[in-house]
């Protein structure tokens, strides 16, 4: 297994490029929901779905212009893909790829320090999510329709239910 390098980092947030701006990019999480089992005599959990999908870009740039730009997206739902391009170690390219559609939960501004250009925290929340490796699905989430596939596995086909 080869170790990658990442070499680019780019985000287009519906519309506003970020490209040289983009600092650090956080993904949604796919974590389970657990409800506790009773009942039993030896006590046990049960996934009853997926917690909430969190993100959050850290961005260069004012505050002001990127508020501008993203703040009517606090109340409806905003497009962000994210792209993350490199090498493998073995000389061979791959490219990460994050599609996220649901609502700017914050945009805020980080702390103020001499001699570094102004940062904010753009955050999010997810209704749908998608994600690529070099073409491949990884993870395909959607709140509306009910897709769940989740490390390249229909979770609802295995568990007998057909959309």
């Amino acid at each position: 297994m080869s170790n990658r390098v990442r070499l680019r980092l780019s985000a287009n947030l519906d519309g506003v490029p970020l490209v040289n701006e983009l600092e650090e990019f956080t993904p949604p999480k796919i974590k389970p929901k657990m409800a506790d089992q009773t009942g039993a005599f030896v006590a046990s959990q049960v996934a009853v779905g997926l917690e909430k999908m969190d993100w959050t870009l850290k961005v260069k740039g004012e505050l002001d212009q990127i508020s501008n730009a993203l703040g009517q997206y606090i109340v409806s739902n905003a497009q962000v893909n994210v792209t993350e391009q490199g090498k493998t170690t073995d000389d061979s390219q791959y490219k990460l790829a994050y599609s996220l559609y649901g609502p700017i939960t914050g945009i805020e501004q980080d702390a103020v320090k001499m001699g570094e250009q102004p940062t904010c925290t753009i955050s999010g929340t997810c209704n749908s999510f998608k994600q690529t490796d070099t073409g491949v699905v990884i993870h395909e989430i959607n709140v509306k329709t009910g897709k769940l596939v989740v490390g390249g596995v229909d979770l609802m086909s295995a568990s007998g239910i057909s959309l």
